[in-house]
């Protein structure tokens, strides 16, 4: 795990690590994309680019067409949602349910945490150790195809509410690039929005010396990207 860069005088740092689940910065609390019904990765294929599946364990020959059009499909292992799933295990699992009520959503797709919004739980298991303050689990949106108004504001709600609850107190999170991944964005515009979102945190979030958002990519690409955003939007900070 490597820093690369830090802006706003610390407030914003950038890392790169091989896994941000179990090699992050230090942190207090990790920042993790979830799906709405926030049952980590209990499907065994994720569409890239969506929809989240509606029964609760899926094989790719299950899927149907519309799933089997998505760019590719992603393991648990490939998602930090699926990292976290992995090594939490049951405990960290039981932990997000007992927290995280059903708040919509129908029987066969109950949801826990709509999108753009983020939810704060307890941290368990293995994780008690490593994010004492907990893991906020945030839903960012699927990708409509090009950039919107609706997709900017809701991406960067969910990033606006895991700084919010993940920052509190003067803490340190450790988060990923959001809509990137499973959501399906291309890394150009999930960097600008984080960088946003990143800017905001720095206006209107940091509201002591401690609390910091700390960036976590995996390799140099991603990072170039992110860095050039990030300095853009706070070269001013």
């Amino acid at each position: 795990m490597q820093r690369l860069a830090r802006y706003a005088r610390g407030a914003v740092e950038l890392h790169i690590t091989p896994c941000v689940v179990t090699m992050p910065p230090a942190c207090d609390r990790l920042c993790v994309p979830s799906n709405e019904r926030l049952v980590g990765t209990q499907f065994a294929h994720f569409p890239v680019g969506g929809p989240t599946p509606v029964a609760e364990r899926i094989g790719e020959a299950a899927l149907p067409d519309r799933y089997r059009e998505a760019s590719r499909m992603l393991y648990q292992c490939e998602s930090v949602d699926g990292a976290v799933t992995e090594f939490g295990g049951a405990a960290q699992e039981a932990a997000t349910l007992a927290h995280a009520p059903i708040v919509g959503g129908t029987e066969a797709h109950p949801v826990r945490c709509p999108t753009g919004a983020a939810v704060l739980v307890p941290s368990a298991g293995a994780f008690a150790r490593v994010f004492r303050r907990g893991l906020v689990l945030a839903v960012p949106p699927f990708w409509p195809g090009a950039p919107t108004d609706a997709w900017r504001r809701d991406l960067g709600a969910a990033y606006g509410s895991a700084f919010d609850l993940g920052c509190d107190g003067g803490a340190a999170l450790a988060t990923p690039l959001m809509g990137a991944g499973a959501r399906g964005a291309p890394l150009v515009e999930a960097a600008d929005a984080a960088a946003d979102a990143a800017a905001a945190f720095v206006e209107h979030g940091a509201r002591t010396s401690d609390a910091r958002v700390l960036f976590a990519v995996l390799d140099d690409d991603v990072a170039d990207v992110l860095d050039a955003a990030l300095s853009r939007a706070l070269r001013r900070r």
